[in-house]
């Protein structure tokens, strides 16, 4: 294969024999170093793209750069230098990137990572690799590696970059498209939605698609953007929870980094999507102490409805704790839902489970063992009847009556389902998989499923 063309950047100006160690040893293992400077402080004028180069892709200048307060020249260059790779990706001149910096160098570099396509290679050597570092992954793949020092080429920095160096050729001259591979079909999940997402996953593993489950905590993000990328070409949404839990500010909802919209690429898109509003019931924060004090209060005094009325909330093991949205939050979540599908450009179903929306969303009547929440203990922890239909949820019935006047009539491709049965019910399965088999046969039109038996509308 040709020497894949390697991007090498970080601050030149303080880690410039860093930045050229990392360039001889990708040339070392059989890359074509791209030396990219992402200076703050001063500029080199030995780099093959130059700070001028990359600040000139979104217009900034120099002195723009190095008259602002570090935080604002981390904005300015991470902003440039991730329009500038990606019109070096676009130019074949980026099979790779790779970086060795401190926090700030990590910061800005991992800014510039971020913007190019999942699959590309990135490896950020940092001395922060053992911190948090969601901030810099956000919901890119980038590889996060220590080199153990921040700075300085010796016995222990050689052998630690020279392996990231050999690792980045090696995975640069992987094919895009690995041999095997099938159309791909996402399903997003929870723990309390398990029984029908493995359900969901074996209906479109017999038709010939492989899967993805995404993990409800943030991992929507990286789905919406495979999604647009095209890599993505059906879509059961069955675990909405990202959406609650970014509404009331849980570290679960999507990554502080992340720049776009849950809910909306399939329907800009185009993919055939069934939508599920399962894990709205629930808000996921970390341990208790991390539960922000608002929401304890909320729950002490029942503005938000408690664990059996204890005034606490749900422990849901000693690292995530559960709070209970309120109906103002059900409301505001429904409102974001029709916003967000009215426009929907392909096959959208939009599914309600009226008789709750997780394992946890469930009556004594219904909890069985198999289901996530053993009989003889009562209702579910988020479980709220309605009044007037007690085998249905609050919730349900609340977010049924807004869609009927939020949705757009219009929008053939749009189709609402309320259905009289549980999320984990079998049959709430096969109505899904239904849904998605119809839609890539080209069958499905809205109406189609009146008839079916547990549809209500």
């Amino acid at each position: 294969m040709p020497k894949p063309t390697i991007v090498c950047t970080g601050m030149c100006n303080t880690k410039g024999a860093e930045i050229r160690f990392l360039a001889e040893m990708v040339a070392a293992h059989g890359g074509e170093p791209l030396i990219m400077d992402l200076s703050l402080g001063a500029a080199v004028d030995w780099a093959d793209v130059t700070l001028q180069d990359v600040l000139a892709a979104s217009g900034t200048s120099l002195e723009d750069v190095f008259a602002a307060p570090r935080a604002a020249a981390i904005d300015l260059v991470g902003h440039a230098g991730a329009v500038k790779i990606q019109e070096l990706h676009a130019a074949g001149r980026c099979d790779g990137i790779i970086s060795w910096a401190g926090s700030v160098g990590t910061t800005t570099a991992t800014r510039v990572m971020r913007a190019l396509p999942f699959g590309v290679p990135k490896i950020m050597l940092t001395d922060n690799a053992s911190s948090d570092v969601s901030v810099w992954l956000g919901n890119s793949d980038i590889l996060i590696g220590s080199p153990i020092v921040e700075q300085g080429i010796n016995v222990i920095t050689r052998k630690a970059v020279a392996n990231a160096a050999a690792a980045i050729v090696a995975m640069a001259r992987v094919p895009e498209v690995p041999a095997g591979s099938k159309p791909l079909c996402a399903v997003t999940g929870y723990g309390s939605t398990t029984p029908t997402v493995l359900r969901c996953v074996g209906a479109m593993e017999r038709r010939g698609f492989d899967t993805a489950v995404f993990h409800a905590v943030g991992a929507g993000a990286t789905m919406e953007d495979l999604i647009r990328s095209g890599r993505i070409t059906a879509v059961i949404d069955l675990t909405l929870a990202e959406l609650i839990n970014s509404l009331v500010g849980s570290v679960y909802g999507m990554p502080r980094t992340w720049e776009g919209q849950r809910l909306t690429a399939a329907a800009e898109v185009g993919v055939p999507q069934v939508v599920v509003p399962g894990g709205l019931d629930q808000a996921a924060f970390g341990p208790l102490a991390s539960v922000p004090q608002r929401y304890l209060d909320e729950t002490r005094t029942g503005m938000r409805r408690s664990y059996r009325d204890a005034g606490l909330p749900y422990i849901h093991n000693e690292g995530v704790t559960i709070i209970l949205p309120t109906l103002d939050e059900i409301e505001e979540l429904t409102r974001t839902i029709a916003a967000r599908l009215n426009p929907t450009t392909g096959p959208t179903a939009l599914v309600i489970p009226m008789r709750g929306w997780s394992a946890y969303d469930q009556s004594e009547a219904l909890a069985t063992r198999a289901r996530g929440w053993a009989e003889g203990h009562g209702d579910g922890p988020t479980w709220e009847p309605d009044p007037e239909h007690p085998a249905w949820s609050r919730r349900a019935t609340l977010m049924r009556a807004l869609l009927d006047g939020l949705l757009d009539r219009s929008n053939a491709n749009l189709d609402l389902l309320a259905v009289d049965m549980h999320i984990l019910d079998p049959e709430l399965a096969d109505l899904l998989n239904r849904c998605m088999a119809d839609m890539l046969d080209g069958n499905w039109r809205r109406g189609l499923y009146r008839d079916v038996a547990g549809v209500i509308s």
